[in-house]
């Protein structure tokens, strides 16, 4: 087949096609474990409010921009950063941005090896009448099967990515239903337990003085920018992937309005069986204040005990962790290998260097759970810098421009105005406030807080920030010049990039 006729064939084959694409990769653990439980010990609906808000004026609006860049320059995040910014000076941004996806694959598939053994552990009732915690700490720490487990996803994942736009686009056919089905079956199950009620209340009761709150929407921040994906890259790359005359504006909604779905209806899935197998509402937000790995792999698995029907609603449970951490995990091996297709290094090359890589740096977190909760930490944290990135290209190649470009003659929604006040302003002054909302605790409770080998320590994030930084820095020319030619001319979307990637 010649390269003519490719040209038709090759990218996402349709907006919709690549909106649930971006739905799979965006929905991870966090839309399902982490949402519940933030959202109940927020202020329930008024935490639901100002999460839904913060989607669609903020993040969603983030996305698109993200979606602009990925669309315009047709590169991976280095040379997205550098074309999109108009300047080499500035390919270090995406460099640091392609690190904490480095990062992010290399600790998040950890999670999905608990998941996985938790599944199998569902399907066989190897957890009931077996103290939770004690279990749960032999997973975490020194696990033989654990790293077996990890490995085996981390092959499989790269696998699906390397096989380009095509085998991501099967996987979410098949992977995506399956998902939301399993969640949803849970979902049903947990609102027809006996005082399910309770934990509906909990989730969905209105107080609007809780919308006064700052700390309500600092957390509403928190959770959209951890969950739905911006400033990790997901929307750049697969924008890479986009058609020419594709919209980007109803696409990128779908996958925000996708994402908070998947949220909600995680929240109806966890919060009225918690409520209603807990020996009290108090009972209910201990667990639930026990954090992600409490929630998850100890208080709910002493509730899907002791439910009737409970160790299917638990393979269902964790069998939807583990398929929103699998597409989320493909999504993060595509933007691994598009700066080495544009340096036009060979693909197998590649895949096994990622491989060997995210390997090398995941095991420890694998191996040892305060690694990996330093990991955590750390590349959240990095995350939010990353989406503050994101702002910054868009206001230095003129947000209004930006806009124009994503209002074009393919675009159903148009953004006015009020997005160039929303990307220019309010994301990243709401960002940096965020940042400091979570670091600033830090250096007031730890006496030690500058140690850069403290587990969520300033120091540690600064240290291994910083590296990052300056490394990206100092190889800013040479990263910027494997990108090859700039694709962008100013005023137009380019056609999709025939390579071997795709």
């Amino acid at each position: 087949m010649s390269n003519e006729s490719k040209k038709t064939d090759i990218g996402f084959s349709s907006p919709l096609i690549m909106a649930f694409a971006l739905i799979a990769g965006s929905v991870g653990t966090g839309n399902i474990w982490r949402f519940p439980r933030v959202a109940a010990t927020n202020g329930g609906g008024a935490f639901v409010v100002a999460y839904v808000i913060i989607m669609l004026f903020m993040t969603i609006p983030l996305m698109m921009g993200e979606s602009v860049i990925g669309r315009a320059t047709r590169k991976g995040l280095p040379g997205a950063f550098r074309d999109y910014m108009g300047g080499k000076k500035f390919t270090w941004f995406g460099s640091f941005m392609w690190y904490v996806v480095f990062a992010t694959t290399a600790y998040y598939t950890v999670v999905m090896a608990w998941i996985a053994y938790y599944m199998v552990l569902s399907i066989t009732s190897g957890y009931i009448g077996v103290d939770k915690m004690t279990l749960f700490n032999s997973v975490t720490n020194s696990n033989y099967i654990i790293i077996l487990i990890y490995l085996g996803l981390m092959i499989a994942a790269s696998y699906f990515a390397y096989s380009g736009v095509e085998a991501i686009e099967k996987s979410t056919k098949y992977l995506l239903p399956l998902l939301v089905i399993s969640l949803a079956v849970v979902a049903a199950r947990s609102v027809t337990l006996e005082n399910a009620s309770q934990g509906l209340n909990y989730l969905f009761g209105f107080n609007p003085k809780e919308l006064l709150s700052a700390k309500v929407w600092l957390e509403a921040i928190t959770q959209a920018s951890w969950s739905a994906g911006p400033g990790w890259g997901i929307c750049i790359a697969y924008g890479v992937y986009a058609k020419k005359d594709s919209d980007a504006t109803l696409t990128t909604a779908i996958q925000g309005i996708g994402d908070m779905s998947v949220a909600l209806l995680a929240g109806v899935a966890v919060i009225p069986s918690l409520f209603s197998m807990s020996s009290s509402p108090e009972a209910a937000m201990e667990i639930l204040r026990s954090g992600n790995n409490g929630l998850a792999f100890i208080g709910l698995t002493n509730v899907f005990e002791r439910m009737p029907g409970g160790m299917l609603m638990s393979t269902l449970f964790f069998l939807s962790l583990l398929l929103a951490g699998f597409t989320s995990l493909i999504a993060l091996f595509s933007i691994l290998y598009q700066p080495f297709a544009d340096a036009g290094v060979e693909k197998k090359k590649t895949v096994i260097a990622m491989l060997v890589g995210t390997c090398i740096l995941g095991l420890p977190s694998a191996w040892n759970i305060n690694f990996f909760n330093n990991q955590d930490f750390v590349v959240g944290m990095t995350m939010v810098i990353g989406a503050i990135f994101s702002c910054l290209a868009l206001i230095k190649y003129g947000v209004e421009k930006s806009r124009l470009l994503l209002n074009n003659d393919y675009s159903y929604i148009k953004m006015g105005k009020w997005w160039n006040v929303s990307i220019g302003f309010v994301y990243p002054i709401l960002a940096i406030l965020m940042l400091v909302w979570q670091l600033a605790p830090l250096v007031l409770s730890d006496p030690h807080w500058y140690n850069p080998f403290g587990v969520y320590s300033l120091g540690t994030l600064i240290f291994q920030a910083g590296i990052v930084g300056i490394l990206a820095y100092l190889y800013n020319d040479r990263i910027a010049k494997s990108a090859g030619e700039r694709l962008f001319n100013g005023t137009e979307f380019p056609e999709v990039q025939i390579t071997d990637y795709v």
